[in-house]
């Protein structure tokens, strides 16, 4: 911790003694262009003034050989003034957007000075010195388009090359933030970088953003593909560059809210019958105006929301419900499940800002924001994958008090420091201390163990921007300072899980034992004075705790670690106008990271150097090419090192890999495994009498077992759930795009961008204890070729003298057979492990995409963007978040797992348009607006699953079936139209009620979102009938699998739903 503090405190005090620090995003734009007379020549010394025209705010510089540069000016509209000796005053306007670089220039009349020339029309379309491959959301776009729930950071979907992104049907992030999660590029959601105001708005618990102000508080954000200027960092894929709403010199205000009932709304296909409730009331208000005019402005803004809704459930828990209810009952002895119960989302978010224009030199704001949500009955795992026993309840509390003063310190020099304190808690109980019953990849009953109860982060971010104009020349030189501080209680296996191959062994019907018969069990024990070390025969607290609520606060106690360490990053840059068509960008980033001594090394060598230009041809189109190339660094995916502490760590590093990291976990995970008899056995000691293998002797002594507890009839060793090598390596891509942008035709542009990416050292995890091969068996991939395929079966203890040759046919009699002394269990690496899963960044990804879009401006009535991107995008399985070991990982062989990325989607198209009724029509047509969203997609591929451990390892979650690659198996195409109709009716002069009627999915398509992907063999019936699950088993549908649930929807998007709307503005 001693040293971990002294880098702390060198990097803040190198960042503040040196003062160059940087913004991570540019929040604010600029302005250049020449000034030249009738002739042509340019003019020297020319004044040029911007002025924001809601807040009078100001800024001039001089040109200097006909050139000028504004820099660090607000987003808003502006009047550009431009004063030389001897000529005419002149004037436009434009409107800059957040990280835009205008280009205008002006051509002067000689006059007097006191000759003001207004120059009509708007500002051009183009960027022409922009090097970043990136799309401007506007405010009225959020304003006019339909999003559902109001969440406005779903307007980024309508840029090319991002999509939703997977986590894979049956995985779980280790935190379900209730956001959407975006993915840029092919690439994993933890890989982007969210700011709001400049300000870092990304968890490190979770990885993914927490809560973003509402719309009503949002003024526009810059959603970047990639970006070749060095002062963006942490983002190996996307950015999002959220700017808010201040003050201005008018008094203006809203009331307004949104409701919804399912009166008014299409069913859902998974929805339990009797139960579609939804009902939700969003509401609010706004007020914002001068507290001292041209000087002091304020902004604020609630918005409350409460939402009731029945959940969706798979398809095969709707078929299967009176059967599961009744072993839960009748068997497991646990309460049954009520499919009728609702889901509740009640959120208050709070927003104020102050803005100060103090002097011409000086301008300062400072904002906060508050979002207070009360959720109950959550799915911790992808929805429609829990039942309601698994539900949990999500209470947060996130807060952020953050500022800026930028200082104009001379007509060259500008300075941009801006500062955050943020705190978050993400209190995620469980509605019940049900031991969790998984059937692998399918549903879960009982504690969800993804997911820490409850987790607390503490952030201090510091983050400045020097920036010097010489000439042609910008440069930029900063960095960023960023301390984090997370509190984690993580009660994994609390109080024990079970997984099941399949329905069938859930249920006790498939015959390999008198009852159900899980494949493995894990538990967790914690340490205490009179049992250290974690050898307690007895569940403490007896089987009663099964019936109970959230977890007892001493579990959560003793399973809670803290976690400290900061982000840090330095650069330089120089954006260069070389000529009036020419724009260059380079400059270099310096990332690391600093962790305590026993946790992660820093990485001292991560230097990020990128280049970037843009030519304007300057023809009639205004043609502008744009091309650019870098390295791109990332913070290291901490969700699951957040948990290693507290529960996944283990006690000890693996024997013979020192390089491990020395964060042990303070409680011990266990995991149990045998023969189906054993295992429906010991089953049956934890739920009847609260009894761990170790210490059942009343059932190891009936069978016989070696040393008399049910133990010796099995294997019960430690579990390791994730321990990451010191060197871990943060993930960096390396980027390179060309793209072409023009005008077609008056106010509208387009731009056809092609976009490589490839991901390096990008994390996952896989077994290091994995067992050694004991042979290779012949199986066969979907097409019928044959494959080659390892397995791990221990044949004598499985009953055979001696393994069949090798890669020979797949035989049913490999089925670990039904006999109660029997351990089948493989020769594991080191005996005193079962699994241990090391976090190392070795995988990587590759991503090809051409990505178009289209936008035309608002002019004579109507406004529309079209956006297309087709791509490919290929990985080796990382994973950053979740256990998803590799098949075929033995040896580290990670490229057999080379396949279509989870978040692979070929066909992108998403067009939205905006048509407004012209003023000359009649009056009782007037002011009505129509929009809509049209959202196409093709589909995303999932795994198949054998769904059961099909190749003897133990861990039976990820066996696919057959020797099929990852990815094959082709989910739904996504089409949604969303529509929005509002007709506006003026009150009074500066006042107007406007009526909004919202539909979302108005054809009510079925949009399945996951599958049922476990086909139920080791191997495809169709050219191995004789695979285990194959004999005597009817071959359905899809491929011939013997699971009738096979292909089957396991959860869906929304159906129709229609939102009703009033808003009054002033």
């Amino acid at each position: 911790m001693k040293y971990f503090m002294r880098l702390s405190i060198m990097g803040l005090g190198v960042l503040l003694a040196a003062e160059i620090c940087s913004i991570a995003q540019t929040i604010t734009a600029a302005l250049q262009g020449q000034v030249t007379d009738p002739s042509g020549a340019l003019i020297q010394g020319a004044k040029v003034t911007a002025r924001n025209k809601a807040t009078d705010f100001t800024r001039s510089a001089v040109a200097v050989l006909g050139q000028y540069n504004l820099e660090g000016i607000p987003a808003g509209d502006y009047v550009i003034t431009v004063q030389a000796t001897g000529f005419a005053t002149q004037e436009r306007e434009i409107r800059l957007q957040v990280g835009q670089v205008g280009a205008l220039s002006f051509s002067l009349t000689v006059g007097q000075a006191s000759e003001t020339v207004v120059v009509q029309g708007r500002s051009e379309l183009l960027e022409p010195t922009r090097t970043q491959v990136s799309d401007v959301i506007t405010q009225q776009q959020i304003q006019d388009l339909p999003v559902n729930g109001r969440e406005f950071i779903n307007f980024a979907l309508l840029s090319p090359g991002v999509q939703v992104g997977d986590t894979t049907s049956g995985s779980t992030d280790v935190i379900v933030e209730p956001v959407t999660k975006l993915a840029f590029n092919g690439q994993n959601i933890h890989f982007n970088f969210i700011a709001v105001d400049g300000a870092d708005d990304i968890s490190t618990a979770s990885g993914i953003q927490r809560g973003t102000p509402p719309p009503e508080a949002v003024q526009e954000f810059r959603v970047i593909n990639t970006d070749y200027s060095v002062e963006f960092g942490r983002a190996t894929a996307g950015i999002v560059n959220i700017i808010t709403k201040s003050g201005t010199n008018d008094l203006h205000g809203a009331l307004y809210d949104y409701l919804r009932n399912d009166a008014m709304d299409a069913h859902s296909a998974l929805a339990a019958p009797g139960f579609t409730t939804l009902r939700q009331n969003q509401f609010g208000a706004a007020l914002g105006g001068p507290v001292k005019k041209d000087k002091t402005f304020f902004f604020m803004n609630y918005e409350g929301q409460r939402r009731a809704e029945s959940p969706i459930y798979n398809s095969i828990v709707l078929a299967n419900i009176a059967a599961i209810n009744n072993v839960k009952a009748n068997v497991f002895g646990l309460p049954p499940e009520n499919l009728g119960v609702l889901r509740t989302g009640n959120l208050d978010n709070g927003f104020l800002r102050f803005d100060q224009n103090i002097n011409s030199r000086n301008y300062v704001y400072v904002r906060y924001f508050i979002n207070d949500g009360r959720l109950t009955n959550q799915s911790p795992l992808n929805n429609g994958f829990d039942l309601p026993s698994a539900f949990k309840n999500n209470y947060i509390r996130d807060q952020s008090l953050a500022g800026a003063l930028d200082t104009t310190m001379s007509s060259t020099w500008l300075n941009d420091l801006r500062l955050q304190y943020a705190h978050r808690t993400f209190d995620f109980p469980v509605v019940s201390t049900q031991p969790h019953l998984e059937v692998s990849n399918t549903f879960a009953v009982g504690v969800n163990r993804g997911n820490p109860d409850i987790y607390r982060e503490a952030r201090f971010e510091l983050v400045n921007n020097l920036t010097h104009i010489a000439g042609s020349h910008t440069l930029n030189f900063g960095g960023n300072f960023d301390r984090v501080s997370t509190y984690e209680s993580f009660p994994l296996f609390y109080p024990f899980e079970a997984d099941f191959a399949n329905l069938a062994a859930f249920l006790g019907t498939d015959g390999a034992a008198p009852g159900p018969d899980p494949f493995v069990l894990f538990f967790q024990r914690f340490s205490t004075t009179t049992n250290p070390l974690f050898t307690e025969g007895t569940l403490a607290g007896g089987t009663a705790i099964y019936q109970g609520g959230p977890v007892p606060q001493a579990i959560r106690n003793q399973s809670a670690a803290t976690l400290d360490h900061t982000y840090d990053g330095l650069y330089v840059q120089d954006r260069w106008r070389a000529t009036s068509r020419l724009t260059l960008n380079g400059g270099v980033r310096w990332e690391f990271e600093t962790w305590p001594s026993r946790v992660l090394n820093t990485n001292w060598r991560d230097f990020d150097p990128r280049f970037g230009l843009a030519y304007d041809l300057g023809t009639s189109r205004n043609v502008v090419l744009r091309a650019g190339f870098g390295l791109f660094h990332g913070a290291v995916a901490s969700p699951l090192l957040m948990c290693q502490a507290p529960s996944c760590g283990g006690l000890s590093t693996y024997p013979g890999r020192s390089f491990e990291d020395g964060l042990n976990a303070g409680t011990g995970l266990f995991t149990f495994a045998s023969a189906p008899f054993i295992n429906y056995v010991a089953l049956n000691a934890l739920l009847k009498r609260a009894q761990y293998p170790n210490g059942d002797t009343t059932d190891g002594v009936a069978l016989g077992c070696p040393d008399g507890t049910l133990a010796s009839c099995g294997f019960l060793q430690d579990a390791t759930i994730v321990r990451f090598t010191q060197n871990y390596k943060n993930p960096y891509s390396i980027q390179a795009s060309a793209s072409l942008e023009f005008q077609p035709f008056k106010d509208a542009t387009l731009n056809i961008t092609g976009m490589h990416l490839r991901g390096v050292h990008l994390g996952s995890f896989y077994n290091v204890n994995q067992p050694n091969p004991s042979d290779t068996v012949a199986v066969h991939d979907s097409a019928g070729g044959t494959v080659c395929k390892d397995v791990y079966f221990n044949f004598p203890a499985s009953g055979f003298a001696s393994p069949p040759a090798p890669c020979s046919p797949y035989p049913a009699a490999f089925a670990i057979p039904n006999t109660p002394h029997i351990n089948a269990i493989p020769g594991f690496r080191d005996p005193q492990y079962s699994v241990f899963f090391e976090a190392a960044a070795k995988w990587d990804s590759v991503y090809d995409g051409l990505l178009v879009n289209f936008n035309k401006r608002l002019s004579h009535n109507v406004s529309y963007e079209i956006s297309y991107t087709y791509s490919h995008s290929i990985d080796d399985g990382p994973n950053p978040s979740f256990v998803l070991i590799p098949q075929d990982s033995s040896g580290g062989n990670f490229r057999s797992e080379r396949a279509n990325s989870a978040d692979d989607v070929r066909h992108r198209f998403v067009g939205n348009a905006t048509f407004t009724s012209p003023t000359g029509w009649n009056p009782g047509l007037r002011n009505f607006a129509l929009s809509f969203i049209v959202n196409l997609q093709s589909p995303q591929f999932f795994t198949k699953y054998a769904g059961f451990d099909a190749n003897g390892d133990v861990f039976g979650n990820n066996d696919r079936v057959g020797g099929e690659p990852r990815n094959t198996f082709r989910g739904d195409s996504l089409q949604t139209v969303d529509l929005r109709l509002a007709r506006a009716f003026q009150i009074r002069e500066k006042a107007r009620m406007e009526l909004m009627a919202e539909a979302f999915n108005v054809a009510n398509r079925v949009n399945v979102r996951y599958f049922n992907t476990n086909y139920g063999a080791a191997d495809f019936c169709g050219p191995d009938p004789g695979a285990p699950g194959c004999l005597g088993a009817p071959h359905l549908y899809k491929e011939g699998s013997p699971n009738p649930f096979y292909g089957t929807p396991s959860s869906v998007n929304n159906p129709r739903q229609i939102q009703l709307a009033i808003r009054l503005s002033f």
